[in-house]
């Protein structure tokens, strides 16, 4: 009978089961810098996002003083006075609307978290700062 050497491989290689420190910590590592760059553009884009929910109020605003313009022949003194000419301001926002002439009026949203605090409509030319 011949006489066979047993192998002697060593068995630091062979796992069970589970994961190493060194990988939880990789894996910890890698989230945490995602985590770094993600943050920062989720908080700008939701700054734009209340910018543009701000200018689409105010622009919503603006058609229905004018439609209220048409109809009376003289623009509201307030916002509450064109709820029935289908505008209604989204969640969160202020708005304000002073008549400065006759012919023209400013509105002014505002609301926490946008890049800037508020913004004004200004009839006369029609802008939005």
């Amino acid at each position: 009978m011949p006489h066979r050497l047993k192998s002697i491989t060593p068995q630091l290689f062979i796992r069970k089961s589970g994961f190493t420190l060194v990988e939880i910590l990789i894996v910890l590592a890698i989230i945490g810098l995602l985590a770094v760059i993600a943050i920062p553009q989720f908080i700008s884009y939701r700054s734009q996002a209340v910018d543009a929910q701000l200018k689409s109020d105010l622009r919503n605003a603006a058609v229905a003083v004018e439609g209220y313009f048409t109809k009376n022949t003289v623009y509201p003194s307030s916002i509450a006075e064109i709820a029935g000419f289908g505008f209604q301001s989204s969640e969160g926002v202020t708005l304000t609307l002073t008549v400065v002439t006759p012919t023209t009026y400013t509105i002014t949203a505002a609301k926490p978290g946008g890049t800037q605090p508020s913004y004004t409509f200004n009839s006369a030319n029609g802008s939005i700062n």
